[in-house]
Protein backbone atom coordinates (compact mmCIF):
# COMPACT_ATOMS: atom_id res chain seq x y z
CA UNK A 1 0.00 0.00 0.00
CA UNK A 2 2.85 2.25 1.27
CA UNK A 3 4.80 1.62 -2.10
CA UNK A 4 1.60 2.29 -4.28
CA UNK A 5 1.26 5.89 -2.40
CA UNK A 6 5.09 7.00 -3.16
CA UNK A 7 4.83 5.66 -7.15
CA UNK A 8 1.41 7.56 -7.33
CA UNK A 9 3.17 10.67 -5.61
CA UNK A 10 6.81 10.78 -7.97
CA UNK A 11 4.44 10.28 -10.78
CA UNK A 12 2.40 13.42 -9.74
CA UNK A 13 5.91 15.24 -8.89
CA UNK A 14 6.75 14.54 -12.40
CA UNK A 15 3.49 15.76 -13.98
CA UNK A 16 3.65 18.82 -12.08
CA UNK A 17 7.34 19.98 -12.97
CA UNK A 18 6.37 18.70 -16.70
CA UNK A 19 3.83 21.19 -16.76
CA UNK A 20 5.11 23.84 -14.64
CA UNK A 21 8.50 25.16 -17.15
CA UNK A 22 8.28 28.87 -16.94
CA UNK A 23 7.10 31.00 -19.69
CA UNK A 24 10.60 33.54 -20.22
CA UNK A 25 8.26 35.34 -23.04
CA UNK A 26 9.41 39.04 -22.34
CA UNK A 27 6.05 40.69 -21.52
CA UNK A 28 3.53 41.25 -24.47
CA UNK A 29 5.65 38.85 -26.79
CA UNK A 30 3.46 36.49 -28.64
CA UNK A 31 4.41 33.08 -30.33
CA UNK A 32 5.29 29.33 -28.79
CA UNK A 33 6.43 29.07 -25.44
CA UNK A 34 10.05 27.97 -24.74
CA UNK A 35 8.67 24.65 -23.75
CA UNK A 36 7.88 24.64 -27.21
CA UNK A 37 10.55 25.65 -28.72
CA UNK A 38 12.49 23.25 -26.45
CA UNK A 39 10.35 20.38 -27.81
CA UNK A 40 11.19 21.00 -31.19
CA UNK A 41 7.85 22.50 -32.36
CA UNK A 42 6.20 20.50 -34.97
CA UNK A 43 9.09 20.92 -37.38
CA UNK A 44 10.64 18.19 -39.90
CA UNK A 45 13.42 16.93 -37.50
CA UNK A 46 15.54 15.42 -40.64
CA UNK A 47 16.24 18.90 -41.60
CA UNK A 48 18.30 19.30 -38.44
CA UNK A 49 20.65 16.13 -38.99
CA UNK A 50 23.96 16.56 -41.92
CA UNK A 51 23.72 13.44 -44.11
CA UNK A 52 26.21 11.31 -44.01
CA UNK A 53 29.11 11.32 -46.41
CA UNK A 54 28.89 8.30 -48.81
CA UNK A 55 32.48 6.24 -47.88
CA UNK A 56 35.46 6.61 -50.40
CA UNK A 57 36.03 5.22 -53.79
CA UNK A 58 38.16 1.70 -53.15
CA UNK A 59 41.43 1.74 -55.23
CA UNK A 60 39.22 -0.57 -58.04
CA UNK A 61 36.32 1.92 -58.18
CA UNK A 62 38.78 4.69 -59.13
CA UNK A 63 40.26 2.84 -61.57
CA UNK A 64 36.83 1.59 -63.10
CA UNK A 65 35.72 5.09 -62.90
CA UNK A 66 39.72 6.11 -64.96
CA UNK A 67 38.96 3.65 -67.24
CA UNK A 68 34.91 4.27 -68.34
CA UNK A 69 36.08 7.65 -68.17
CA UNK A 70 38.80 6.75 -70.84
CA UNK A 71 36.54 5.02 -72.97
CA UNK A 72 34.42 7.20 -73.62
CA UNK A 73 37.06 9.96 -74.84
CA UNK A 74 36.99 6.99 -77.11
CA UNK A 75 39.64 5.14 -75.81
CA UNK A 76 40.25 1.40 -76.84
CA UNK A 77 40.55 -1.20 -74.41
CA UNK A 78 41.77 -3.72 -76.73
CA UNK A 79 44.90 -5.71 -75.60
CA UNK A 80 47.87 -5.60 -77.98
CA UNK A 81 49.18 -9.17 -79.04
CA UNK A 82 52.78 -10.09 -77.83
CA UNK A 83 55.53 -8.77 -79.97
CA UNK A 84 56.06 -4.96 -81.73
CA UNK A 85 53.44 -2.64 -81.60
CA UNK A 86 52.50 -0.50 -84.50
CA UNK A 87 55.16 2.22 -86.18
CA UNK A 88 52.03 4.23 -85.13
CA UNK A 89 53.67 4.41 -81.27
CA UNK A 90 56.01 6.74 -82.96
CA UNK A 91 59.20 5.14 -83.84
CA UNK A 92 60.67 3.13 -86.66
CA UNK A 93 61.58 -0.02 -86.74
CA UNK A 94 64.95 -0.82 -87.34
CA UNK A 95 66.36 -4.31 -88.26
CA UNK A 96 69.52 -5.78 -89.15
CA UNK A 97 69.20 -9.16 -90.81
CA UNK A 98 72.56 -9.72 -91.33
CA UNK A 99 72.44 -9.62 -87.25
CA UNK A 100 72.12 -12.98 -85.97
CA UNK A 101 71.32 -11.88 -82.35
CA UNK A 102 68.59 -11.22 -79.85
CA UNK A 103 66.75 -9.66 -76.33
CA UNK A 104 65.11 -11.95 -74.44
CA UNK A 105 62.79 -10.79 -72.25
CA UNK A 106 60.82 -13.19 -69.49
CA UNK A 107 57.96 -11.46 -67.71
CA UNK A 108 56.66 -12.96 -64.34
CA UNK A 109 53.02 -13.47 -63.54
CA UNK A 110 52.52 -10.00 -61.53
CA UNK A 111 52.55 -7.83 -64.17
CA UNK A 112 52.48 -6.82 -68.07
CA UNK A 113 55.20 -5.03 -69.67
CA UNK A 114 55.83 -2.70 -72.84
CA UNK A 115 59.57 -2.23 -73.42
CA UNK A 116 60.98 0.12 -75.65
CA UNK A 117 64.68 -0.38 -77.01
CA UNK A 118 66.54 2.77 -77.17
CA UNK A 119 69.59 3.34 -79.08
CA UNK A 120 71.88 5.33 -77.03
CA UNK A 121 73.72 7.57 -80.14
CA UNK A 122 70.69 9.06 -80.71
CA UNK A 123 67.92 8.45 -77.83
CA UNK A 124 65.60 6.65 -80.92
CA UNK A 125 63.78 4.35 -79.94
CA UNK A 126 64.25 1.14 -82.47
CA UNK A 127 62.00 -1.25 -81.32
CA UNK A 128 58.66 -1.45 -79.45
CA UNK A 129 57.25 -4.35 -77.75
CA UNK A 130 54.48 -5.53 -75.22
CA UNK A 131 54.18 -8.48 -73.63
CA UNK A 132 51.69 -10.07 -71.24
CA UNK A 133 52.32 -11.75 -68.21
CA UNK A 134 54.06 -14.86 -67.80
CA UNK A 135 55.25 -14.62 -71.25
CA UNK A 136 58.70 -14.57 -73.03
CA UNK A 137 59.57 -12.55 -76.40
CA UNK A 138 62.71 -11.95 -78.07
CA UNK A 139 63.74 -9.04 -79.87
CA UNK A 140 66.02 -9.88 -82.98
CA UNK A 141 68.28 -8.86 -85.70
CA UNK A 142 69.40 -5.77 -83.57
CA UNK A 143 71.72 -3.65 -85.63
CA UNK A 144 75.20 -3.50 -84.06
CA UNK A 145 75.18 -0.29 -81.13
CA UNK A 146 75.07 0.10 -78.01
CA UNK A 147 71.48 0.28 -76.52
CA UNK A 148 69.45 1.28 -73.00
CA UNK A 149 65.62 0.61 -72.12
CA UNK A 150 62.53 2.23 -71.20
CA UNK A 151 60.43 -0.19 -69.88
CA UNK A 152 56.44 0.28 -68.00
CA UNK A 153 54.62 -2.02 -66.28
CA UNK A 154 51.53 -2.25 -65.53
CA UNK A 155 47.93 -3.83 -66.51
CA UNK A 156 44.78 -2.74 -68.29
CA UNK A 157 46.34 -1.63 -71.80
CA UNK A 158 44.33 1.19 -73.34
CA UNK A 159 45.26 3.29 -76.47
CA UNK A 160 44.02 5.70 -78.63
CA UNK A 161 44.77 7.50 -81.52
CA UNK A 162 46.20 11.61 -81.60
CA UNK A 163 47.31 13.56 -84.13
CA UNK A 164 47.70 10.92 -86.52
CA UNK A 165 50.07 8.55 -83.44
CA UNK A 166 48.65 6.05 -81.09
CA UNK A 167 49.02 6.60 -77.60
CA UNK A 168 48.81 4.42 -75.28
CA UNK A 169 49.37 3.27 -71.53
CA UNK A 170 48.66 1.03 -68.66
CA UNK A 171 45.23 2.55 -66.36
CA UNK A 172 46.46 -0.42 -63.62
CA UNK A 173 49.41 -0.47 -61.38
CA UNK A 174 51.46 1.55 -63.98
CA UNK A 175 55.19 2.49 -62.97
CA UNK A 176 57.84 3.11 -65.57
CA UNK A 177 61.76 2.38 -65.39
CA UNK A 178 64.34 3.76 -67.12
CA UNK A 179 67.55 1.29 -67.68
CA UNK A 180 71.00 2.12 -66.12
CA UNK A 181 73.04 -0.65 -67.87
CA UNK A 182 73.89 -0.32 -71.68
CA UNK A 183 73.34 -3.20 -73.99
CA UNK A 184 76.09 -3.55 -76.18
CA UNK A 185 75.54 -5.18 -80.05
CA UNK A 186 78.92 -4.67 -81.48
CA UNK A 187 80.51 -7.61 -82.58
CA UNK A 188 83.63 -8.66 -81.47
CA UNK A 189 86.73 -10.48 -83.53
CA UNK A 190 87.99 -13.54 -81.52
CA UNK A 191 90.49 -15.54 -82.24
CA UNK A 192 88.46 -18.51 -83.98
CA UNK A 193 86.06 -15.58 -85.17
CA UNK A 194 83.56 -12.97 -84.80
CA UNK A 195 81.36 -13.21 -81.12
CA UNK A 196 77.92 -11.43 -81.79
CA UNK A 197 76.45 -10.76 -78.55
CA UNK A 198 73.23 -11.22 -77.27
CA UNK A 199 71.66 -10.69 -73.35
CA UNK A 200 68.39 -11.98 -71.50
CA UNK A 201 66.16 -9.92 -69.40
CA UNK A 202 63.54 -11.01 -66.71
CA UNK A 203 60.74 -8.34 -65.57
CA UNK A 204 58.61 -9.14 -62.76
CA UNK A 205 56.52 -7.11 -60.46
CA UNK A 206 55.67 -8.30 -56.75
CA UNK A 207 53.11 -6.86 -54.73
CA UNK A 208 54.02 -3.49 -56.06
CA UNK A 209 57.69 -3.91 -55.76
CA UNK A 210 59.43 -4.17 -58.84
CA UNK A 211 62.18 -7.02 -59.92
CA UNK A 212 64.63 -7.20 -62.70
CA UNK A 213 67.89 -8.12 -63.59
CA UNK A 214 69.42 -4.84 -64.47
CA UNK A 215 70.46 -1.56 -62.89
CA UNK A 216 67.47 1.03 -63.21
CA UNK A 217 65.87 3.93 -61.90
CA UNK A 218 62.17 5.27 -62.13
CA UNK A 219 60.90 7.44 -64.34
CA UNK A 220 57.45 9.21 -65.36
CA UNK A 221 54.41 8.15 -67.89
CA UNK A 222 55.51 11.55 -70.01
CA UNK A 223 59.73 10.47 -69.63
CA UNK A 224 59.09 7.13 -71.12
CA UNK A 225 56.68 8.46 -74.04
CA UNK A 226 59.69 10.86 -75.28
Amino acid sequence: MNLNLRLAGMLYLLAITTACVPDRRPSGTSGPADADIYRGGTGDLQETFVEEEPPPLTEAEKTQRYQDSLLTAGWSDREPTVGDLPECYNFIPTKDRDMDNFLRINVGSGTDVVLKLMDRATDKCIRYVYINSGSTYSINNIPEGQYYLKIAYGRDWMSTGRNGQCVGRFTRDAMYELGDDLLDYHTRKVYDGVEVPSFELSLDVIKTELYNSFDSQNISEAEFNE
